[in-house]
């Protein structure tokens, strides 16, 4: 369990979309919770759109119910959104990377982070790197800076791992036991109904469970989230 600075136990995730915690952090959101952290989470978009994989189409309203949903699961006492609707689903690379920083950054001024936990830069989806990128430049390490240190800066896996080249490499070192939250991660996940799909798909709650399952067995444990530890400051 995270142990650095536990006067000021607050857990900052940036996820690009809606279940992109769930996917990448719920556990780790779950422990923490439960151990008295307050948990922030900041969604690059949340929006409706018609699924490529199901077929069917969601609305605003319905993605926002669910990220309620979900984050009520988990423990999570608060989220923002910096963009809502359609007209931003999957643009988050044709927006101006300094608006990205500039809205992360005022997040970190306002809830002051003890870690953050970010997308990680290897991914296939240009969503998740754009903000990606945008999280390296906003929580840069800068003494004398206006915005707070954060100490320690986690970054979660992805769903590119079909593919070669280090652009696309995930290279975890930190691994988080989620065996006794294993059931809270996908119950949260299962609040995604618009989003679930059936396996083998990564999004299926069988292959997260799978997922989890071989991420334990490389760190000794039953079930484990893995995650790059970009940042550790004590």
């Amino acid at each position: 369990m995270l142990t650095i600075d536990q006067t000021a136990r607050r857990l900052l995730v940036i996820a690009p979309h809606a279940d992109d915690e769930v996917l990448g952090a719920g556990g780790l959101m779950a422990r923490l919770a439960s151990d008295g952290w307050q948990i922030h989470v900041l969604y690059g978009v949340i929006s409706g759109y018609r699924s490529l994989t199901r077929g069917d189409a969601s609305t605003n309203e319905v993605r926002t119910a669910e990220v309620e949903a979900a984050l009520r699961v988990l423990g999570a006492a608060e989220y923002q959104v910096i963009f809502c609707g359609e007209e931003y689903h999957l643009r988050l690379d044709c927006l101006p990377l300094i608006d990205l920083i500039q809205e992360i950054e005022a997040c970190v001024s306002k809830f002051k982070p003890t870690v953050a936990v970010i997308p990680c830069r290897g991914h296939h989806h240009q969503d998740h790197t754009r903000l990606a990128d945008a999280c390296i430049a906003a929580l840069r390490p800068a003494a004398g800076s206006r915005l707070p240190l954060v100490p320690s800066v986690l970054a979660y896996g992805h769903t590119a791992m079909g593919w070669g080249g280090d652009q696309f490499a995930f290279k975890p070192n930190v691994f988080c036991d989620i065996r006794e939250v294993m059931e809270t991660k996908l119950k949260a996940l299962r609040c995604y109904q618009t989003q679930i799909c059936a396996p083998p798909h990564p999004r299926s709650p069988e292959m997260i469970r799978h997922w989890s399952a071989v991420w334990g067995g490389v760190a000794g444990l039953a079930y484990a989230e893995p995650y790059e530890c970009l940042r550790i400051a004590f």
